[in-house]
C-alpha cells in the first residue's frame, strides 16, 4: 500500500469510529434500555458553529416502572430549549451515568455518518490492494502495469506487443 493511501484511510477510520462510538450506545439505550423520566437540575448554554443555542443538561433519572432512580446523570445530546420540566429518556440500567433522549435521529445521524466514513477506508484499502496486486503480477510477467489510466499491462523493454484478437461469436 502506498503512503498516499494511508492518510485518507486513517482519517476515514478515525471519523467512522468516533461517530459510531456515539451512535451505538444511544441505539442500545433506546433498544434495550429502561424508559423513564429525566429531571434537569443544571444546564449550560452552548452555541454551535451557526450561532444557534443548545442546552447540555445533567440531573436525575427515574425509571418509568419505579424500579430504580439515578440521582445524577447527564444527557448525551443537547436540548433546543432549556428543559423546564420532566423529559422522556432512556438509560442502560441502574448504574448508568448517561441518559439518552428518545428519537431515531439521536442515533441514526451519527450512525449513518459513521458507516459512510468507514466505507471510504474500506474502498480505498480494496483499491490500493488491487493496484498493488496488479503491479506484482506485472513484475512477475516482466512487464510494467500502468494502473493510473486503467490501460492495463504495458509491454516491458524488448517485449513484442501482443496481437489483438476479435471476440469470437457464441455458437
Amino acid at each position: 500500500m502506498r503512503p498516499r493511501h494511508l492518510l485518507p484511510i486513517a482519517v476515514g477510520l478515525a471519523a467512522g469510529i468516533y461517530m459510531l462510538s456515539g451512535a451505538v450506545p444511544r441505539l442500545a439505550a433506546q433498544a434495550a434500555g429502561v424508559e423513564g423520566v429525566f429531571h434537569a437540575t443544571r444546564c449550560t448554554q452552548e452555541l454551535d458553529s451557526d450561532g444557534d443555542e443548545h442546552w447540555m443538561c445533567e440531573g436525575s433519572f427515574a425509571a418509568g416502572d419505579g424500579s430504580f432512580a439515578i440521582p445524577r446523570v447527564e444527557v448525551d445530546t443537547s436540548f433546543d430549549t432549556r428543559p423546564d420540566g420532566p423529559r422522556a429518556a432512556f438509560v442502560l440500567g441502574p448504574s448508568a451515568t448517561t441518559a439518552v433522549r428518545p428519537g431515531v435521529l439521536v442515533w441514526l445521524g451519527p450512525g449513518a455518518g459513521g458507516v459512510l466514513s468507514l466505507t471510504f477506508p474500506a474502498w480505498a484499502a480494496v483499491a490500493a490492494s488491487r493496484d498493488a496486486l496488479a503491479r506484482a503480477r506485472g513484475r512477475r510477467r516482466g512487464s510494467r502495469v500502468d494502473t493510473a489510466d486503467g490501460a492495463g499491462p504495458v509491454p516491458g523493454p524488448g517485449a513484442e506487443p501482443r496481437a489483438k484478437t476479435a471476440p469470437q461469436p457464441d455458437m
